[in-house]
């Protein structure tokens, strides 16, 4: 639900269009911040002066700040999947195979983000806004690389051969015959009373 306040009750347009612009947008209104100190949302008029909701620049400069987050948070999570990896000496030969194309598409990502910075710093929002699209196919295309990557170094080997082999422990049956009888008596069919009328 939106709070509108309205100072000139006769004309509330402008407030409720502001509202249901920071609303749309995500954004909450300027002079409101979050204090790490106190936990809770405090006023700060700081930022404030000069800016209004019905900026384009405000919410354009939220977009882009929001898919360069999310970009970083994605490509962030893929590198900590490979920093997973145990290294093994069959599996690099197979990693060697796939280092260009990761580094190819990482620096892909990271010059994305150059240019974002550096177009959005020169108050070009509109081209800046063109780029994100581009930025989150390539950080996607980075953490497709990644997971066939990781599916690589693990294949699913198949079996050739049809036979399964059990390994059968000292424990083993006896631990089935107790089983079978705890089942016995739990399912077993119950006799029918008889009728006495």
């Amino acid at each position: 639900m939106v709070f509108i306040y309205a100072p000139k009750i006769r004309r509330p347009i402008k407030a409720a269009l502001a509202a249901a612009s920071e609303h749309l947008a995500g954004l909450l209104p300027l002079h409101l911040v979050y204090s790490q100190a106190h936990g809770t949302a405090i006023e700060d008029w700081i930022w404030s002066v000069g800016c209004n909701p019905f900026s384009s620049d405000t919410i354009a400069r939220s977009y882009i700040i929001t898919t360069l987050e999310e970009s970083s948070q994605l490509v962030n999570s893929a590198i900590h999947l490979l920093v997973m990896e145990h290294t093994m000496e069959n599996t690099f030969q197979l990693f060697q195979g796939q280092e260009r194309e990761l580094v190819n598409k990482y620096n892909y990502v990271v010059s994305l983000w150059r240019r974002v910075s550096t177009v959005t710093g020169e108050l070009r929002y509109v081209d800046a806004l063109r780029l994100l699209y581009i930025l989150e196919e390539g950080s996607k295309g980075f953490v497709d690389q990644v997971n066939a990557t990781i599916a690589l170094l693990h294949p699913i080997h198949c079996m050739k051969e049809r036979k399964v082999h059990v390994l059968f422990y000292v424990t083993t049956s006896p631990a089935f015959l107790v089983v079978l009888g705890i089942l016995y008596f739990v399912l077993r069919p119950k006799r029918p009373k008889p009728k006495i009328n």
